[in-house]
C-alpha cells in the first residue's frame, strides 16, 4: 500500500470516528438528562378512558372514585386517574 492511500484510508477513519464521538456523546447527553431528574409526566386518563379499560360503568367508576376506593386525583371538576396508581391498586385488590 503506497503513501498516499494510506493517508486517505486513515483521514476515512478518522471521519468516521467522530462521527460516531458525536452519536455517543449525544446518547450520553440524553442519559445523563434522564438521570438527572427530568422527568416525563405520565398522561392522565378520564373517567370514561378508565372505564373501558377495566371494562366497568363509567357511574360506577364515579362513585368507587367519589368514595376514595379508586384512586384518583380532581383537577377542577374533573375526576383524573394516574396509569401507574390504577396498576398499582389492581395489584394490591388482586393479590
Amino acid at each position: 500500500m503506497d503513501l498516499p492511500e494510506t493517508l486517505t484510508r486513515l483521514e476515512s477513519l478518522e471521519t468516521c470516528l467522530l462521527s460516531l464521538l458525536q452519536e455517543v456523546r449525544s446518547i450520553k447527553g440524553e442519559i445523563q438528562k434522564q438521570a438527572n431528574g427530568n422527568p416525563t409526566l405520565e398522561p392522565l386518563l378520564d373517567v370514561e378512558e378508565l372505564a373501558k379499560i377495566l371494562g366497568l360503568d363509567v357511574d360506577y367508576i364515579y362513585r368507587q372514585a367519589q368514595a376514595g376506593k379508586i384512586p384518583s386525583k380532581k383537577i377542577g371538576k374533573y375526576r383524573k386517574f394516574q396509569p401507574s396508581k390504577i396498576q398499582s391498586w389492581l395489584e394490591k385488590k388482586n393479590s
